[in-house]
């Protein structure tokens, strides 16, 4: 006789189900479309009546909901949930302080950064100084490449004589200075960094952002539990976080 398979069993069509939805789920937390019907099915290869049954379950469960103008957005539920999620990561806790007052201090962008895969760079919290004229977009949850970025150079360990790491990437016109933070284990978890704008940020003032950036970096790792460790000794690059 043959076992039957019992309701909980997951079957190819309720795993590609699945597969499917979090697909969609994730294109729209990311926000790389403009978030509606055509768009999103479009970009995940889904038929429209596939794409409007997936997220029609999700807006049930308030994973996504459906704006004035059509477009999904984060619902209410995916909110507390990345909210008691980020509340649960002591990291994010505990540099949320030391990024206001870098901003405050340094009149520029602070920003979080941690390894969500070998090749990326997530931006996980970001600190604005109220004295900008012009307030730079927020680039919270969104990604950067490791190679050719100052954060992706803290991250990996790479050694720096002044200390501080600083990028220019081809056709920005933000300049980027990065300092590892260094965990328990003696390896690096994240990296803090500071975006200034290229027509006013000259060596002095780089200079300053970095022993600012680094000074943080001290009392933060420290927080950590960061073994003390010699004056320019590596540590090892950080794991992604997945």
């Amino acid at each position: 006789m043959h076992e039957q398979p019992t309701v909980g069993d997951a079957g190819p069509t309720s795993t590609r189900t699945v597969d499917r939805a979090l697909r969609l789920l994730i294109t729209v937390l990311e926000g790389s479309t403009g978030g509606t019907l055509t768009e999103l099915s479009r970009s995940t290869a889904l038929s429209p009546s596939t794409a409007s049954r997936l997220l029609g379950t999700m807006a049930a469960h308030h994973l996504v909901r459906r704006d004035e103008t059509g477009r999904y957005r984060a619902g209410i539920r995916m909110m507390q949930l990345a909210a008691t999620t980020l509340r649960e990561d002591p990291l994010y806790d505990l540099v949320g302080g030391h990024l206001t007052a870098l901003a405050e201090e340094t009149g520029e962008t602070a920003l979080l950064g941690v390894a969500s895969s070998t090749d990326q760079v997530l931006y996980l919290r970001q600190a604005s100084s109220p004295r900008q004229e012009v307030q730079t977009a927020d680039w919270t949850g969104r990604t950067i490449p490791r190679e050719g970025t100052a954060l992706g150079a803290a991250l990996n360990g790479t050694p720096s004589p002044r200390g501080y790491l600083t990028s220019l990437r081809p056709g920005s016109d933000v300049i980027a200075v990065a300092v590892p933070l260094i965990g328990h284990s003696g390896q690096i978890v994240a990296a803090i960094s500071i975006n200034a704008p290229v027509y006013r940020t000259a060596e002095p003032d780089i200079e300053r952002l970095g022993h600012a950036l680094m000074r943080h970096a001290t009392a933060i790792s420290a927080a950590l539990g960061a073994p003390a460790r010699q004056a320019g000794a590596p540590a090892s690059p950080a794991s992604p976080l997945g």
